[in-house]
């Protein structure tokens, strides 16, 4: 054996060795490329169902909100026709008691009809009622304070001024549009009279 047959021999052996070697590691990064593939598969799979889950939960937690948003705002909205229908008695109540009361003011009669101040007794304690039952202690000061403006002038006949009579119905009024939310600013009587 001469040395070129041990270069051929040995070439030979290095060929086969090397070329399994490639063959080894070309397979060996198809594998690899491929395992990597489905793992990255299975975390985007998992990935995607976490965000499901997430997405689901949040939607779930949405809708509830909106419910009680929904519920929240209809009792909101009922309680603020309910204030306001009774506002609507407590002004149809003032104003037929400031309707005798200008009356005799205005020396038209000499006193309040009974039926009136019959009716101004019974209605006014109820109105107290009404107003506590639905609204802020602003708005029943405002009611006390007019009330006990107009008792003496019912049973003890004293005199006001129709002026003094509306300026207590005014401020009513007014404490009871700010409860209501009405906050363009004060009604105020303006005409001549």
């Amino acid at each position: 054996m001469n040395i070129e047959e041990i270069f051929k021999i040995s070439a030979a052996i290095i060929a086969s060795l090397g070329g399994g070697a490639l063959l080894l590691g070309a397979f060996s990064h198809w594998l690899g490329g491929l395992w990597a593939k489905r793992m990255l598969q299975n975390e985007r799979a998992k990935h995607e169902e976490s965000l499901q889950r997430i997405k689901a939960k949040n939607e779930e937690a949405l809708e509830d909100l909106k419910a009680q948003i929904d519920t929240l705002k209809q009792k909101e909205l009922t309680r603020h026709f309910d204030k306001l229908a009774i506002y609507k008695d407590v002004i149809h109540i003032v104003s037929e008691i400031l309707r005798e009361l200008e009356a005799v003011a205005a020396t038209k009669q000499s006193s309040i009809s009974s039926e009136i101040e019959h009716s101004f007794a019974l209605n006014r304690i109820k109105a107290y009622g009404y107003i506590s039952l639905v609204s802020c202690q602003e708005v029943l000061d405002k009611y006390n304070d007019m009330i006990d403006f107009f008792i003496p002038l019912v049973y003890e006949g004293k005199q006001a001024t129709w002026i003094e009579m509306r300026e207590k119905a005014d401020a009513m009024l007014n404490s009871m549009r700010v409860d209501l939310g009405i906050n363009e600013g004060e009604v105020v009587y303006r005409g001549a009279r």
